[in-house]
Formats: structure tokens, C-alpha cells, sequence
């Protein structure tokens, strides 16, 4: 089975600013140009277009409002992925397969197109098909957020706890991709087992505390009476019980996201007082050279670098104020909630003093006068019955699903891929002239922890490389275009340089298409077989002559998108 995914063409299209892009990709292309000249828009869209959000995507004066478009081949199959703010629509040999507004409805609709069954734990709990940001974060090593020993390739990737491990460990082939599927319904039926047992325990403790409330020795009468009123009480005390463990449940997720908030309100604003020092700092010195008492780079001090740190001051403020308003929001639902659970608890309250009340009432009379517990016995079993047959079935089916897991791990394969993997991360670091004593003691897939310093940003591509290589011979998902953008981080030198581009062209090279951006080529560098496409203007992403070409091309599938939609029109 071929398993190349084939990027064909990118279309890009501002109607604001009446400029668009059409850049066709070869199996090798090369975007070569200096900061920016538009290069990382391009990479950056590629994968927007197909559902994931590069960091930085929108800064500067880009139109944020702007379309992606990218046409792509699979399985002999000719796709187009439509981009319009939230609106996403896939198109299969020119008609429209499948649209939404929603990124999750369309990653659990990419996963069935690339086969992709990896399900994630969710941090509050539950688990998640993966995005299509995890399947694509080993093939793009983005210029703002995969050069550091963080995996920030993609800004939604930690929506899901501890996703590294799982995510490369299914790539890489670990294990077979039958064992994450049945994984996958293993935790689901434990999941719904776990709520059923919620709901037996509810039921039990409701018909427990109106037995309670029973008297002992009362007269017999009429047992259909007293079996009716009973059920009618145990039953508004179930729900009442149930939905004060409902709210508990949604308090503690609530608590969990303001935490969460808090921190990441902390942290914002720390970045926004730094930026506001580092405004301060530069305001204070006279224009020229300035040497970064941080790392020791020496950067130009002028105007246009004060006011981009003041744009970016400004856009942190307004995170911390989104920050702000957030945690707001949730304080309000908190104290909500814990209304709500104040009333519940008089409800439950109120049951006990009513059945105490109403001894000498007539009707409560019948009901307590018959055989108050056996009733209660039995219509507890006839409540409980479906419940704990549902449960049994779900266990059943959990200890299925856990057999079949201990049938699938393969130790010896296990051991076989994570050394054919640790041998490609030491063998590719070699090539890249790390030394033995910068490189990780021990390699553990999922992590970046290796070389320091300008080894750092080889110690990454040494990863990147030893990941699809190991995908190639052991794992199963697609083979995505390999995109590597800006690699002349932390200074490298040109030698250095260099033998980056040679050594990802000839690794990544043999089994994927590539897409490089640089801003400067070596001289000698080894570039046979590329497309150079050379960007020398200023924000060179967009032109005015791809306009009208671009426009035509987008009016029909933007229309059919329209269509899908009961919204404002994205016609050009």
C-alpha cells in the first residue's frame, strides 16, 4: 500500500488586501529568501489548511481572515482541504465531502480518511481521538515552536495529558495500531462501567436513606399503596442524589480549569512585564547594535524594533485580559454550582423530614403500614436489575478488551523498535556533529531532553529524523511531506548549516516529499533535485498578481462550502 501523502498545491487568498498565492509543490521544494520575506506563512498555512494552528500564525500584518486552500493526493485519491476562519470543508475529486465549523469533528473525520485510531487521555478525565496536530507534529519542525527541547510544533497538542509518549509511541510502531484500538474500547467500556456503577451507588443510597426513615411496626394495609409511594420517593431522592454527584463532578473539573487559568494567567503575565522591561531597556539605549544581555547576540536597536516589542506587549496584554475574563466566567459557573449543590442538599434534606413529618398523614400511613421493607427491597431490585445487568455486560466486555491488549504486546517487538530508534537518533546526531558527550544517555521516545547550546537545534532534527525513519520501517500511518522551516537556529554556523539541509534531504528524502524554508543557502550546499522558489520581497507570501487566478480558482468550492452553511457568505 503506497503510504504517501502528496501536497500538490497551496492556494492562498486575501480578499482585504486583494493579494493571494499559488504556489504548486515538487517532491522537493525549497523556499529561499531572508527574514521575512513571507517563507513561514507559507509553511505555516500548509498545515492551517488541514486543521492545525502553528504558533505565531497570525502575527504581523497578516489577514486573519485570510483562506487556505491545499490540494493534496492519497491513495490514488485527489483532495482539496478548504480553510475559512472556523469553517472547514474537504473536497474528494471536486465535490464536497464532508464540512464543519468544528476542529474536533473534523480530526475524528481525518483520523477515518489516514486510518488513525490513536485515542489520547483527556486532562479532565475520559480519552480523545488524537488531532490531526499529533499526527503531523513528527513531519514539521515549525521556525517559533520546534526548535527547543518543548514540543510546541502545534498550539493545541496539550490539550490532551502526557500526549508525547502515546503519540510517537503509535507513530514509531511500538505497537501495532490494532493494540490502540482495542485500547481505545477498553477505556470506553470502563468508562461507561465506571458511570454505571455511579448510578447503582446513587439508587442504593437513595432507597438507603428513605429505608431510614421507616418505622418499624406499623399496621398492615394496602402493599400497592405503600410499594407506589415508596418508589415515588426513592425515586426523587435518586435524583436528587444523582445530580448532586453530577454537580461535584462538574465543580471539580470547574476548580481544575480555574487552576489551570490561574497558572496560565501567571505566566502571561510575566511575558507581558517582560516585554514591557525590554521595551523600557531599548528605550534607554540610542539606536544601533544592542548586545542581549541574556544570550549575547547582538540585535539592532531602531524604532521598528521598539514597536514591534510594544505590538507584541499589546497583544500579551490582551491575552492577559481574555486570561482575566475567562477566569471570570468560571468563578460565575463555580458559584452557580455551588448554589446549586446547597440546594440539592436541602432537597435530600427535605426528603428525610418529610417522610418524619407526614408519620399521621393518611398516605404515607398506607404507605409505611405494608411490609415497608420488603416493598422497599423489591422495588429496589426492579430498579437496580437493568443496571447491573448493563454493568455486567460492560465488564465483560472491558475484561475482553484487556485480553486482547496482553495478546498484543509484543515484547520482542517492543524491544526491536526502541533500539532500530535509539540507533537512528545516535547515528543521525553523528552525522550532525554532536558530540558523543552532548547527546542523551538514554534515549526515551516522547522526549527532547539531549544537546544544548547551537547542538540544540541539531539535537531536534537528529529526532525528527530518527522518527520517520523508524516510522518508515516499523509503524503504519502515512507518510506525510517532510517541512522543515528556518533551521539556523542558535547560530549555526554555515558548515553546521549545511550539513542540516544535506543530511534531512538525504534522510527524509528517500520516502517523503520535502519542504524546506531558508533563509540562507551555504555556499556548497547540496541542493539537486529541488525547486527553488526564491522570495525577495517583503511579506512575499501574497501578490497582487496571483489575485484574480487564486479568486477563480476558490469562487466554486467556496461556494459549495457556503452552501453547507446558513452563515455569512466567504465568496471572494
Amino acid at each position: 500500500m503506497n503510504r504517501n501523502v502528496t501536497f500538490k498545491t497551496l492556494y492562498l487568498l486575501s480578499q482585504r488586501d486583494k493579494r493571494a498565492r499559488k504556489l504548486d509543490l515538487e517532491p522537493k521544494t525549497l523556499l529561499l529568501g531572508t527574514n521575512g520575506m513571507g517563507k513561514s506563512r507559507i509553511t505555516k498555512n500548509l498545515f492551517w489548511a488541514l486543521g492545525c494552528l502553528p504558533p505565531k500564525k497570525d502575527r504581523g500584518a497578516w489577514d486573519t481572515n485570510a483562506i487556505a486552500a491545499l490540494a493534496f493526493t492519497y491513495e490514488g485519491q485527489e483532495y482539496v482541504a478548504l480553510r475559512h476562519g472556523k469553517r472547514l470543508g474537504l473536497f474528494k475529486d471536486g465535490a464536497l465531502q464532508f464540512f464543519t465549523e468544528r476542529v474536533g469533528t473534523w480530526d475524528l473525520h481525518m483520523a477515518q480518511l489516514f486510518g488513525y485510531r490513536l485515542h489520547l487521555t483527556r486532562h479532565g478525565g475520559g480519552s480523545g481521538q488524537a488531532s490531526m496536530e499529533h499526527l503531523m507534529v513528527p513531519f514539521y519542525l515549525d521556525q517559533d515552536g520546534s526548535w527547543s527541547t518543548k514540543w510546541a510544533t502545534f498550539d493545541g497538542l496539550s490539550k490532551f495529558k502526557s500526549w508525547p509518549k502515546p503519540t510517537l509511541e503509535s507513530f514509531i510502531g511500538l505497537k501495532p495500531n490494532a493494540w490502540f484500538e482495542a485500547k481505545q474500547y477498553q477505556e470506553e467500556a470502563s468508562a461507561m462501567a465506571t458511570e454505571k456503577r455511579r448510578e447503582l451507588e446513587a439508587q442504593s443510597n437513595a432507597f438507603e436513606q428513605v429505608q431510614k426513615a421507616l418505622p418499624a411496626d406499623l399496621p398492615r394495609i394496602d402493599p400497592q399503596s405503600f410499594h407506589e409511594e415508596l418508589v415515588r420517593l426513592g425515586t426523587r431522592a435518586a435524583e436528587a442524589y444523582e445530580l448532586q454527584v453530577t454537580s461535584r463532578a462538574k465543580l471539580l473539573n470547574l476548580v481544575s480549569q480555574r487552576e489551570q487559568l490561574r497558572s496560565e494567567l501567571k505566566l502571561a503575565g510575566a511575558a507581558q512585564r517582560e516585554l514591557e522591561a525590554d521595551i523600557a531597556y531599548l528605550s534607554d539605549l540610542p539606536e544601533g547594535p544592542v548586545e542581549c544581555p541574556t544570550c549575547g547576540v547582538h540585535h539592532k536597536n531602531s524604532f521598528h524594533a521598539r514597536l514591534t516589542l510594544s505590538v507584541d506587549a499589546d497583544t500579551m496584554g490582551a491575552v492577559v485580559q481574555e486570561l482575566h475574563g475567562q477566569r471570570e466566567a468560571l468563578r460565575s459557573e463555580e458559584a452557580a454550582l455551588r448554589q446549586l449543590l446547597a440546594d440539592v442538599s436541602q432537597r435530600l434534606d427535605s426528603y428525610a423530614q418529610e417522610s418524619s413529618n407526614r408519620k399521621a398523614d393518611l398516605q404515607l400511613s398506607d404507605l409505611l403500614a405494608t411490609e415497608s421493607r420488603r416493598t422497599l427491597d423489591v422495588a429496589f431490585r426492579q430498579a437496580a436489575e437493568p443496571l447491573q445487568e448493563a454493568l455486567d455486560k460492560l465488564v465483560l466486555r472491558e475484561s475482553a478488551f484487556k485480553e486482547q491488549l496482553k495478546k498484543l504486546e509484543d515484547k520482542h517487538r517492543k524491544a526491536t523498535v526502541e533500539t532500530f530508534y535509539a540507533g537512528r537518533v545516535s547515528s543521525y546526531s553523528s552525522q550532525l556533529n554532536i558530540p558523543l558527550a552532548e547527546q542523551a544517555t538514554k534515549v526515551k521516545v516522547g522526549d527532547r531532553d539531549g544537546a544544548g547550546g547551537s547542538y540544540a537545534a541539531r539535537a531536534v532534527l537528529a529526532l525528527h529524523l530518527a522518527l520517520i525513519d523508524t516510522n518508515v520501517e516499523h509503524g503504519d500511518t502515512p507518510f506525510f511531506p517532510f517541512v522543515m522551516d528556518t533551521p539556523q537556529q542558535s547560530g549555526q554556523d554555515a558548515a553546521n548549516l549545511r550539513n542540516m539541509i544535506e543530511t534531512a534531504a538525504a534522510a527524509a528524502g528517500q520516502h517523503h516529499q520535502l519542504l524546506f524554508a531558508i533563509e540562507t543557502l551555504p555556499d556548497g550546499t547540496d541542493v539537486t533535485g529541488f525547486k527553488v522558489i526564491d522570495f525577495k520581497e517583503p511579506q512575499g507570501s501574497l501578490r497582487e498578481m496571483d489575485f484574480a487566478l487564486v479568486a477563480d480558482f476558490l469562487r466554486t468550492p467556496l461556494r459549495e462550502l457556503d452552501s453547507a452553511f446558513p452563515t455569512q457568505s466567504s465568496k471572494p
